[in-house]
C-alpha cells in the first residue's frame, strides 16, 4: 500500500506552498518558513522521533532553492508536480520507518528521497553560487551541513552505534565540501555539477552503507570506482564546457 492520508495531505499543502511560491515570489521568507517547519513538525509526528524530520525539511529548502532557478513556466510544474511525489515518499517513508525500522520498503522511499534532497541541494545551492555571487566557504558549509544532516538520518536507521555514524557522516561531508571547491575551477554550470557531486555522493554512501553492513570489499570497492568513472564520462561528454548561469 503506497497512498496514506496524512503523508499525502501534507504533500498537498507542499504542492500549494510551492505553486504559490511562483505567483508571489516577494513572499519567499514566509513560504519558506510556513513549508520549513510544517516539514520538521509531520516529519517528527509520523517518525516518532525528531530524526524523520531532518529528510522532509531540507528536502522543502532544497527545493524552494532549485523552484528559484527555473524560469519557464511548464519547467517549473514539473518540477513542483514531482518535488511533491519526492515530499510524499520522505513522510511516508518516515511513518512506516516510525512503525518498523526493519522495513524495507520503507529504507528504499528513504533513499530515494534523500538521493532527490542531495541532488536538489548541491545543484541549487552551485546554481545560486554561481548566480548570485555567493563566496565559496558559504557554498562549502552548505555542502557540508546538509551531507552531515542527511546522511545522518538514513545511516543512523541501519547503524545503532550514533557515535560512528556521526563520523562517519562528518568524514563524508568533509569529502563534498572538498570536492565542490574543487569543482568551482571547473567550466561547468550547476547541473552537471550537481550531477557530478550527486555520483560521487552515492559512490561514496554505497561504500560506508556496506561497512556498516559488513559487505564491503574489494571488489565492491573496485565496481564503485569503475561505475563513478564511467558515469562521470558519459556527463563529462554530454555536457557544455561553458558554466550557464
Amino acid at each position: 500500500m503506497f497512498l496514506n492520508l496524512q503523508p499525502l495531505l501534507y504533500s498537498l499543502i507542499f504542492f500549494a506552498g510551492l505553486e504559490f511560491f511562483t505567483l508571489r515570489p516577494d513572499l519567499l521568507f514566509l513560504i519558506v518558513i510556513f513549508l520549513f517547519f510544517i516539514s520538521l513538525y509531520e516529519g517528527m509526528r509520523l517518525g516518532k522521533k525528531f530524526i524523520f524530520s531532518i529528510l522532509p525539511a531540507i528536502f522543502c529548502l532544497s527545493s524552494i532553492g532549485l523552484l528559484f532557478l527555473i524560469n519557464p513556466v511548464y519547467e517549473k510544474q514539473i518540477f513542483i508536480a514531482l518535488s511533491s511525489i519526492v515530499y510524499y515518499f520522505s513522510l511516508f517513508g518516515a511513518l512506516r520507518l516510525g512503525e518498523y525500522l526493519g522495513d524495507q520498503t520503507a529504507k528504499g522511499m528513504n533513499m530515494f528521497a534523500t538521493s532527490a534532497t542531495i541532488f536538489f541541494t548541491y545543484t541549487g545551492a552551485y546554481g545560486i553560487y554561481l548566480n548570485f555571487l555567493v563566496p565559496l566557504y558559504i557554498l562549502m558549509l552548505v555542502y557540508l551541513i546538509i551531507t552531515l544532516l542527511v546522511s545522518y538520518q538514513y545511516f543512523s536507521i541501519i547503524e545503532s552505534d550514533k557515535k560512528r555514524v556521526w563520523t562517519y557522516c562528518f568524514l563524508l561531508s568533509l569529502i563534498m565540501a572538498e570536492v565542490v571547491w574543487t569543482m568551482n575551477f571547473w567550466p561547468f554550470g550547476y547541473l552537471t555539477t550537481g550531477v557530478i557531486a550527486l555520483i560521487l555522493y552515492y559512490v561514496l554512501w554505497d561504500l560506508t552503507q556496506s561497512f556498516f553492513l559488513n559487505l564491503l570489499s574489494q571488489k565492491r570497492v573496485l565496481a564503485n570506482m569503475i561505475f563513478f568513472s564511467a558515469l562521470v564520462i558519459v556527463v563529462l561528454l554530454s555536457a557544455k564546457w561553458i558554466p550557464v548561469i
